[in-house]
């Protein structure tokens, strides 16, 4: 027994024994190996906190988003033609930071500020200056929001009226160069007689398609979604006040998105006193692919100048090859303004995703007509616009 409890002693002395040396020579190993290894993991460290946004607190997260969408814009007014390189303001190019943080299981508070990098503005160029109003930054977000699950959420600051976005309810993602209401480019363009002296109206006097309460200083609430739909309303800027529903569903093989809103600009009287009224509507039908999307709007002037346009574009989105979906669209549009005249839009072009560089490449034509008041006839436009637009 003795013999045998003295065995037991010895084989554990031993196992405890080369425990402590494997730990020791373990413990040595991760010593010599340790010099390079925390060297290379401190300078990873270090690459990583380069290339990282801080922020003032771990309690509200950051986000960094933005994207860049850069454009050759050739265009004929009948009498001359070129091409330049310009931002597409269909979609402006921008940078934002924007976070949020959870107050409860059904209470957040966030933020959102967002800078426009404009270089030679589409919408501001014209046949005698192909810079626009030259580079420049504008701020177009500055908001503070609080939200409820249940509740919905208030949001105030520089943020969109209700009206916003009411014309621009599109599922087919030609937004980018086909934009639902306004020309965003070629706006500063003279209309020319056939003659070749310039008319007293440029382009965007007949298709501005102003007819939304955009971005301002107000207050605005949003209806948490319901069965696809959502209601929302803001007042602000003295005596600005709008109302809009939008919607967002499927119907078996159909994708839908809507959008109704009405607004008032009281602030000033006189012209720029308006009312406006505005809707657009989209549906695709997913197998296929093919959409139709339409938008209208109105703006009825204090001074009884009406402004007034209307657009059908119609297409399919399929995915033909690797890189993404693509997208073929033909458009037609009518503008009118009361004081000037009417005019007509007819357009076709392609959007091409890839979808590996979260970008999108696009080419479209539009051919312009316009009818003025004066009875004097005009020259058409035609414009061809090429891009890219890449998000980050």
């Amino acid at each position: 027994m003795i013999g045998e409890f003295m065995k037991t002693k010895l084989s554990i002395a031993a196992l405890v024994a080369g425990g402590m040396m494997v730990a020791t020579t373990g413990t040595a190993s991760a010593a010599d190996l340790g010099g390079d290894c925390c060297a290379d993991l401190e300078e990873r460290v270090a690459t990583l906190e380069a290339t990282t946004a801080r922020k003032g607190n771990r309690k509200v997260s950051l986000q960094i988003y933005g994207q860049v969408n850069q454009s050759l814009l050739i265009w004929d007014n009948g009498r001359d033609s070129d091409a330049y390189v310009v931002d597409n303001d269909s979609s402006a190019s921008r940078i934002g930071f924007r976070g949020k943080a959870k107050i409860n299981h059904d209470w957040s508070a966030g933020y959102r500020i967002e800078i426009g990098t404009y270089s030679a503005e589409s919408d501001r160029v014209d046949e005698n200056n192909d810079d626009g109003d030259g580079n420049r930054l504008d701020l177009r977000r500055s908001e503070m929001y609080i939200k409820s699950k249940t509740l919905g959420k208030v949001s105030w600051g520089l943020t969109s009226h209700a009206l916003d976005s009411t014309t621009t309810q599109d599922l087919s993602g030609t937004h980018v160069v086909a934009r639902n209401g306004g020309l965003r480019y070629v706006e500063d363009f003279a209309i020319l007689n056939t003659n070749g002296a310039a008319s007293t109206a440029d382009w965007g006097a007949i298709f501005d398609g102003d007819t939304e309460l955009d971005r301002r200083n107000v207050i605005r609430y949003d209806t948490p979604t319901f069965a696809g739909f959502k209601v929302s309303a803001s007042w602000g800027e003295d005596d600005e006040w709008s109302v809009a529903a939008f919607y967002k569903g499927r119907f078996d093989q159909f994708k839908v998105k809507a959008a109704i809103g009405y607004g008032e600009d009281q602030e000033d009287s006189g012209a720029s006193k308006s009312e406006n009224f505005n809707g657009s509507a989209s549906i695709m039908h997913t197998p296929t692919g093919i959409f139709v999307t339409g938008s209208a709007g109105e703006k009825s002037k204090g001074d009884g100048v009406d402004e007034t346009f209307y657009q059908i574009k119609a297409g399919v989105q399929q995915r033909w090859n690797s890189l993404g979906k693509t997208t073929l669209y033909g458009e037609y549009v009518n503008g009118e303004t009361d004081d000037v005249g009417e005019g007509d839009i007819y357009g076709f072009g392609v959007v091409q995703k890839v979808d590996a560089a979260a970008m999108e490449l696009y080419a479209g034509f539009r051919h312009y007509e316009a009818d003025l008041n004066n009875g004097v006839a005009t020259e058409d436009f035609v414009t061809v616009v090429t891009g890219a637009r890449i998000k980050f």
